[in-house]
């Protein structure tokens, strides 16, 4: 089949030629040169050099001083991009990857990002520290991307490389950790009414403020979308994949004293997304709470996080045998739940040792159910999964704070019992069965260290080894999933083991000037154990005078992937209102080994591109004109495991306007994919999908 050519078969190639593209980039470049200066606005300068995160190594740290590779996306960034979602707003962060796209509404079970080559619900999201991959459905993709408000965050840390030794299961490629917003004593009101291509419209809210010792945050929206065609060739019976969406979080402090808080949040989310055809769609509702407690003496911290996690989800779908006409099946997953507690304490007895130890406990409860309308035929599956890890860490600082060293661990006990999964009349002629399964124990030790030296006071040369795990998900273990109206049959593995990665990584990072910061990173990956189909057996069945071949699979571990990479930083501060920045990503990660099909060692991994590249600029001038600007550009991405359908490349520029009036109301326009680029997101023999081009969406937002 080769190479996809109704999109660019090479860099900026198509539509307006690529010096075309690049006269507008510096046109742009030119005029804000040559705009005034904010007057009193700071010199950026090194502050980078002074951020602070905590995800790394549970404990508070600087960016500059982390033996691993971090980034940190400020507020003031986080409002300045084109996006909504937190998927797009860190893709531009160099090393990670997002395939999807939001208008596709879902992508089943599979998350969307990819991080240094590893994805597929391998990325661990984390909101204030909780851990929002479920572990029944891994439904990262449905549900935790979209639903913390923008207006909510105060900033997103990402942490790059296997994260298990700090919080155990699914960190294999990464962190990534959204830190929501503390009320302030000076008032926070914000009213956004929205309106864009698609029929889109929606509006949210963001109300904040601390009065003495007590503080309320409110935020929240609703959302609504007609949607787009994604589907190609069209079908008389493809429809828009609409979407509707409404979400409210909420988070109450209260300080004790200066050194001791209380906080407690909860959120609740709802949607109702098309999938492209009239009776495949899916509704969710999501309800989550926190819990957490800090005290600070001077030499010992204290953190307890207790935390619920509820979903409710039913998902709608067609029967291929009649072209999707028709209802064939409704799976309902009925409020799985995940609840744990998160104890650590940090101990700092000396100047230059900091200590974090602490024990996790996590319990997943679940129940699916299908229901088929057409018969009386019923089928589902149910679980539970608890997980016990302590764990440690150590950051020293040596030599004057010239060479950091940092040590952790963590050891996993994990046992999934009460599995069970039953069909009354299964597909192909299969028997019905009503299984239930023994108890299934797992222990994982996850080691890591690293280094970071300053031969200077501008430059860190760090290096960091680790490993990470995956336990397999209740879904993998004891779900059998039917799909395309019963062509595709697939049987869950209750013996299945943890995926398993190991990792190291060797960077540089160098202020060059007080205003230009360069950062480089190679990294390389050996996981093994991933998760895959099995093929049992293909066989074709009349429906309707046509032959259609069902097949039937079993989930195994069976592949391993071997994965290096090189990313490449750089930011210039060039004046005090303008910035320019960029990133390149070179990627490979190749099939080393897989059981079931030989053929595929060697072979390239699906939906991630060879080389990743993202730049812009960022003009701040809120009197004025405040401009964030980002081209990406993708080559050599493969769309399936054979590496037969494959991009030749794709460019896209991502921009935001803004600008202030009578400091109370703002007008914001965002405008993704200026030159309307038709790419692919999945490709197949059935047809592809692509994205619906040019989106633009006009706000007016109003402070109180």
């Amino acid at each position: 089949m080769g190479e996809i050519r109704f999109i660019w078969p090479r860099a900026l190639s198509g539509g307006l030629a690529a010096g075309r593209k690049l006269s507008i980039l510096f046109a742009v470049l030119i005029f804000l040169l040559a705009m005034p200066a904010t007057p009193g606005l700071a010199q950026e300068k090194v502050e980078v050099l002074e951020e602070i995160a905590v995800t790394a190594s549970r404990s508070a740290a600087r960016v500059f001083d982390t033996p691993q590779s971090v980034t940190v996306i400020t507020e003031k960034e986080i409002q300045a991009s084109p996006f909504e979602r937190v998927e797009d707003i860190v893709r531009q962060a160099a090393g990670i990857y997002n395939f999807r796209h939001f208008t596709l509404h879902t992508n089943g079970i599979v998350s969307p990002l990819r991080m240094r080559g590893v994805g597929n619900n391998r990325v661990l999201l984390l909101v204030d520290g909780v851990p929002q991959n479920d572990n029944f459905n891994n439904a990262i993709a449905w549900v935790s991307w979209g639903y913390i408000p923008k207006d909510a965050i105060q900033r997103i840390e990402i942490v790059r490389g296997p994260m298990s030794a700090m919080y155990g299961s699914e960190g294999l490629g990464g962190v990534i950790n959204i830190i929501t917003k503390n009320p302030k004593t000076q008032r926070e009101a914000k009213l956004t009414g929205k309106v864009g291509r698609g029929d889109t419209g929606g509006g949210d809210l963001l109300f904040a403020q601390k009065v003495k010792n007590a503080g309320l945050l409110i935020a929240g929206g609703y959302e609504t979308s007609q949607g787009f065609y994604l589907d190609e060739p069209k079908q008389d019976y493809h429809v828009r994949r609409y979407g509707e969406m409404g979400r409210i979080f909420g988070k109450a402090c209260y300080d004790f004293t200066p050194r001791s808080h209380l906080t407690f949040s909860g959120q609740f989310y709802t949607h109702d997304q098309g999938q492209g055809r009239p009776f495949f769609h899916s509704e969710l509702s999501l309800d989550q709470y926190s819990l957490t407690y800090a005290h600070k003496w001077d030499k010992v911290h204290l953190q307890g996080l207790a935390f619920l996690n509820r979903a409710h989800k039913t998902a709608f779908q067609d029967k291929a045998g009649d072209n999707y006409q028709s209802l064939f099946r409704i799976e309902r997953m009925r409020e799985p739940s995940v609840w744990g507690l998160d104890l650590q304490t940090t101990l700092l007895p000396l100047d230059w040792l900091t200590t974090t130890m602490g024990v996790t406990y996590k319990r997943v409860s679940w129940t699916y159910d299908e229901k088929y309308p057409a018969s009386w035929r019923l089928g589902g599956a149910e679980g539970q999964q608890s997980f016990i890890s302590p764990f440690i860490n150590a950051d020293l600082r040596l030599f004057g704070g010239k060479l950091v060293a940092n040590a952790g661990a963590r050891y996993d006990w994990i046992a999934c019992f009460n599995g069970k999964n039953w069909d009354t009349q299964p597909e192909g002629g299969l028997t019905p069965f009503d299984n239930s399964y023994d108890t299934t124990r797992w222990r994982n030790f996850s080691p890591r260290g690293g280094l970071a030296f300053h031969p200077d006071s501008r430059t860190t040369i760090r290096a960091s080894a680790g490993t990470g795990f995956r336990a397999p998900s209740l879904f993998e273990l004891y779900k059998v999933h039917v799909r395309g109206g019963g062509k595709y049959f697939r049987f869950a593995n209750p013996d299945l083991q943890p995926e398993k990665i190991t990792s190291y990584d060797l960077g540089l990072e160098r202020f060059f000037t007080d205003s230009l910061w360069a950062r480089a990173t190679f990294y390389q990956s050996f996981a093994r154990d991933y998760i895959g189909d099995r093929l049992l057996r293909s066989y074709q069945k009349k429906q309707k005078k046509k032959l259609v071949t069902f097949n039937e699979y079993k989930l195994e571990n069976i592949s391993r992937v071997n994965i290096h990479g090189l990313e490449t930083e750089v930011e210039w501060h060039l004046r005090k209102d303008l910035t320019l920045f960029a990133n390149y990503t070179y990627n490979i990660s190749k099939i080393a080994e897989d059981l079931e099909n030989p053929g595929l060692e060697g072979k390239y991994v699906t939906t991630d591109p060879i080389h990743k590249i993202h730049f812009g600029l960022w003009y701040q001038n809120p009197q004025l004109l405040n401009v964030y600007l980002l081209g990406n550009y993708y080559l050599n991405i493969y769309y399936d495991t054979e590496n037969t359908y494959k991009t030749g490349g794709y460019f896209t520029l991502d921009f935001s306007l803004s600008r202030q009036f009578f400091n109370h109301a703002t007008l914001i326009l965002e405008v993704e994919n200026l030159f309307n680029r038709k790419y692919p997101l999945f490709i197949s023999v059935d047809g592809t999908t692509i994205v619906p081009g040019r989106l633009i969406m006009g706000k007016l937002a109003l402070n109180f």
